[in-house]
């Protein structure tokens, strides 16, 4: 099956470094993508910038750039990879900027869709790696293209720890978003009067709960549309909406696309199998590489 139109990966895998270890420096000819998967000690080292390992986060490394890890000296440090390359279909390559040399390359994060992907995508370079290549191609374009909203995402400001309150309030807001919340209702679960809550969350997460509790109901809505055994309206009602067409302008405002554009984009039979990481069990032998498409490891 042709891979043109999206990127080919070349080999990837899940490895666990004992403390102390490393690797580099050296560079490489393709992309790579990393997930590592806990915060240590340890720092990615490219073209002279130290960059801390200190969270769980995606790490991108570009062609041709001279790089390390120098892992933390106490703990393991496990992550996932893939090398991958646009050599087939140099048009299909997205202008994201951690893909340009001298881009941002850590990417924080412990979004539990995007880890899911990627543990997918290595699953099937272990178990079909000889059928996956247009089929993951897209799920590859398609976890690059989310990781550039990771980067979108506001960041709690530096230094202040997220109080409890509000650790709870989102969770509430995930629990129940097929549910017509209230952000005063949100405020009452959590003990805090309107006025201090709203003002908090602002505070501690860049958004309003208006604002996060739309972004958290479209991200749920973009993984229900990847399943297209589910209509736009069922799809809508699940996340919460109650009208169609208001979700269809929502979903337009926030993704920047209608939401038919992305099924037709992304929507694909693999996705069916992904489940939130707690319920995701590795199903490829860890500390194994497995070579797709005629790949080399380098």
């Amino acid at each position: 099956m042709s891979s043109a139109g999206f990127p080919t990966i070349h080999y990837a895998g899940d490895i666990t470094k004992k403390p102390g270890t490393g690797l580099g420096p050296r560079t490489i000819e393709d992309y790579e993508l990393l997930y590592f998967t806990s915060g240590t000690k340890g720092v990615y080292v490219a073209e002279g910038e130290t960059v801390p390992l200190d969270v769980p986060c995606f790490l991108v490394c570009r062609p041709g750039e001279r790089h390390e890890y120098v892992y933390d000296r106490d703990v393991a440090s496990r992550h996932l990879f893939i090398h991958f390359g646009f050599e087939d279909a140099p048009e299909a390559k997205p202008a994201l900027p951690y893909l340009e040399v001298g881009g941002i390359c850590r990417i924080p994060s412990d979004n539990e869709l995007l880890i899911g992907m990627m543990k997918q995508l290595i699953y099937l370079s272990y178990a079909l790696p000889e059928r996956m290549s247009e089929r993951a191609g897209s799920m590859l374009l398609a976890l690059l293209l989310e990781l550039n909203g990771e980067l979108a995402q506001p960041m709690p400001p530096e230094g202040e720890a997220m109080p409890q309150q509000i650790v709870r309030a989102i969770q509430v807001m995930e629990d129940h978003l097929h549910e017509p919340l209230k952000v005063e209702a949100i405020a009452r679960r959590v003990g805090w009067s309107h006025e201090h809550f709203s003002r908090s969350f602002a505070l501690h997460t860049g958004r309003t709960p208006r604002e996060m509790l739309l972004q958290l109901r479209i991200e749920r809505a973009c993984q229900l549309l990847m399943d297209e055994g589910r209509s736009i309206k069922q799809v809508a009602f699940e996340v919460g909406f109650a009208d169609e067409n208001y979700f269809s302008r929502m979903f337009k405002e926030v993704k920047g696309t209608t939401a038919t554009a992305y099924r037709k984009r992304y929507a694909n039979p693999l996705y069916r199998d992904l489940a939130p990481i707690h319920a995701v069990d590795s199903r490829y032998p860890i500390n194994r590489v497995f070579l797709v498409n005629g790949g080399t490891k380098s």
